[in-house]
């Protein structure tokens, strides 16, 4: 019965523990460091397929009123002109300082946001005539009875019958300024990247930022699974040698999975199943450019990479603990063996 609780304890207690634990131990290196996720967002390949319909629709009422209407496929098209890589690596830059200025602690908040001051500049400045001129050219036919431009707005939203897309174009270029008037100059990406809160509220009592708590949750999660390892090789053991055999045993098999998920993801050949797969696939049912996908590549790989060697590391560190304890078991059992118990056996004289 013994045996059965020492099993229970550590099986559904205490390697829940050890899991979460040394994950933990795996990213901690790397989850925290700024410059890592700057090198991954460095690559202007991956803004190649950034300037989809989607990203559109992030625009579009954000930038432009819901009376102006534009159809999202021409204003993906017009934004080519006015949005260049860098400028999106520029963006995605200012993502990562904005979270981890949260992370932290010198900001207690946070949000997803674009800044479009340089776009609206482009629009009102340089860039008018070239956006005005590819909107124009995307722009569908109008409907029977439909306005070119929607009531209340500003810009023309298809080609009317008696219109030429020069003229269209000529329209939305002298429109732009008055349609930009009320725009503002930061954009939130999405409602679901939304977050709101206050770092503050669970790390007040650390006076700092949110890794220190995690640091902290890490510690006693730690201490916690030691604790509750220690107590089901009590159980389960009879002696001291028999103890540190259950609490080395708990260890190995962790750890052994570890390594070998270490070993998996840092394997070449699966660095090469990610470039396969992304050579292959399509979003969305959009295909993007051969450059994109590599580009894309190049960030899932590290990160993988990054995961692997974690692992491995983490899982290693454990197993040389955990032999560590099953020598100790060998050499407190050889020392008991070794020592011979003396007994005096009274004899009287006849």
């Amino acid at each position: 019965m013994r045996k059965l609780s020492a099993l229970a304890i550590l099986a559904v207690v205490f390697l829940p523990l050890v899991f979460a634990a040394m994950t933990m131990l795996a990213i901690r290196p790397w989850i925290f460091d700024r410059g890592f996720y700057e090198r991954l967002v460095g690559d202007e390949r991956l803004y190649e397929g950034i300037l989809n319909d989607d990203l559109a629709s992030r625009f579009e009422p954000g930038m432009f009123t819901r009376e102006e209407q534009l159809p999202l496929g021409a204003l993906s098209i017009a934004l080519h002109e006015v949005m260049t890589a860098d400028y999106l690596r520029t963006q995605s830059l200012n993502v990562i300082d904005d979270v981890f200025e949260f992370i932290e602690g010198r900001t207690t908040t946070f949000e997803v946001q674009l800044d479009i001051v340089p776009i609206k500049s482009a629009l009102v400045g340089g860039g008018r005539t070239r956006f005005a001129t590819a909107l124009a050219d995307a722009l569908p036919a109008c409907a029977d009875g439909q306005p070119s431009i929607a009531p209340g707005g500003h810009l023309t939203r298809c080609i009317a019958a008696d219109q030429s897309v020069a003229d269209a174009a000529a329209q939305i270029a002298a429109a732009l300024p008055a349609a930009l008037e009320d725009t503002p100059d930061q954009i939130v990406v999405a409602a679901s990247s939304n977050i709101r809160t206050n770092g503050y509220d669970v790390a007040w009592f650390l006076g700092s930022g949110i890794h220190n708590v995690l640091d902290m949750a890490l510690m006693m999660m730690i201490f916690t699974a030691l604790v509750v390892g220690f107590v089901g090789a009590y159980v389960g053991g009879d002696n001291l040698p028999e103890r540190l055999k259950w609490f080395s045993s708990s260890l190995f098999a962790p750890a052994s999975l570890f390594v070998f998920i270490g070993l998996a993801l840092s394997a070449p050949w699966t660095a090469g199943s990610i470039s396969s797969a992304m050579a292959t696939s399509s979003w969305n049912g959009v295909v993007y450019s051969e450059a994109y996908r590599e580009a894309v590549a190049s960030v899932v790989i590290p990160v993988v990479q990054q995961l692997g060697s974690g692992f491995l590391v983490t899982g290693f560190v454990v197993s040389m603990f955990a032999l560590a304890v099953l020598v100790a078991s060998w050499i407190t059992r050889s020392q008991g063996q070794g020592v011979t118990k003396m007994v005096q056996v009274p004899v009287r004289n006849p």
